[in-house]
């Protein structure tokens, strides 16, 4: 019996082999190099350094000044193997790569927000200046090199580890069995490529607690997905383009309009 399609494209960047960024929330300093590094390595402007948006894909929390604060937390896109902001996007601009980073393909969004409102973890935002929708890529060109993402190079604690998803899941279970910290990120979302080692709540180091279900639920405002009905965003063309994956792949629709989140395997 063939296993069910996934409701968005599926790519490989190299060997296909699964990957993860480590956090290690104990050595955090709260520095911030990984956020400006993050900047520099994707033509970001500098600045706003404390609030996720188009032009700040990575934030540490809480946003205080470095060593203020003694307890550190990191936000950015968790890159989840079942990514629910692909799985509602209408016409499959974001691609999952077997690799683990999941991608905004800016030439392919009509930047409908409907993938920025269905996230669970809130780190996707639309640029006011190309209408796109925009998150962190966990740096996939560096990756299809065998490199690490540029935020874990720049750490100078290494608070940030990037490694294959096993080996990492491993590392990480046992340094919490040895501290009794949590490993957040490992079953949220029906499983990530981004895990976090928290010695307190998640609240507390500024993640949203997010049930263990693939394909969260989410809340789209009615009023942004009758837009994306309706409206004429990203041109005749992408408009063409949503009408003709809705009739090629129509259990795609329950993703955006009548969706439950599903049981993990």
């Amino acid at each position: 019996m063939s296993a069910a399609p996934l409701p968005y494209p599926v790519a490989t960047l190299g060997d296909g082999r699964a990957r993860a960024i480590l956090f290690d929330s104990a050595k955090c300093i709260g520095c911030r190099q990984c956020v400006e590094g993050c900047k520099d390595w994707n033509d970001l402007p500098r600045g706003n350094a404390y609030r996720i948006g188009a032009s700040t894909w990575l934030t540490i929390e809480p946003p205080l000044l470095e060593g203020s604060s003694p307890i550190w937390g990191r936000n950015s896109c968790m890159h989840c193997r079942y990514p629910l902001c692909a799985a509602v996007c209408p016409v499959e601009a974001i691609t999952k790569y077997e690799e683990g980073p999941v991608v905004i393909d800016q030439g392919a969004c009509i930047g409908c927000e409907l993938c920025v409102h269905a996230c669970p973890w809130h780190v996707i935002a639309k640029d006011p200046a190309s209408n796109k929708a925009s998150k962190c890529t966990m740096c996939h060109d560096r990756v299809a090199e065998d490199s690490p993402p540029f935020c874990v190079q720049a750490c100078p604690v290494g608070a940030l580890e990037f490694g294959l998803l096993d080996e990492l899941d491993a590392r990480a279970a046992a340094r919490a069995q040895e501290r009794h910290a949590h490993v957040y990120g490992r079953r949220e979302a029906g499983g990530t490529q981004v895990l976090h080692l928290l010695d307190a709540s998640p609240g507390e180091h500024g993640n949203p607690e997010v049930g263990p279900q693939r394909y969260p639920a989410h809340r789209i405002p009615f009023g942004t997905m009758a837009k994306a009905f309706f409206s004429m965003r990203g041109g005749i063309g992408g408009k063409w383009r949503a009408i003709k994956n809705a009739l090629g792949k129509p259990w795609r629709l329950k993703y955006r309009y009548w969706h439950r989140p599903e049981v993990s395997p």
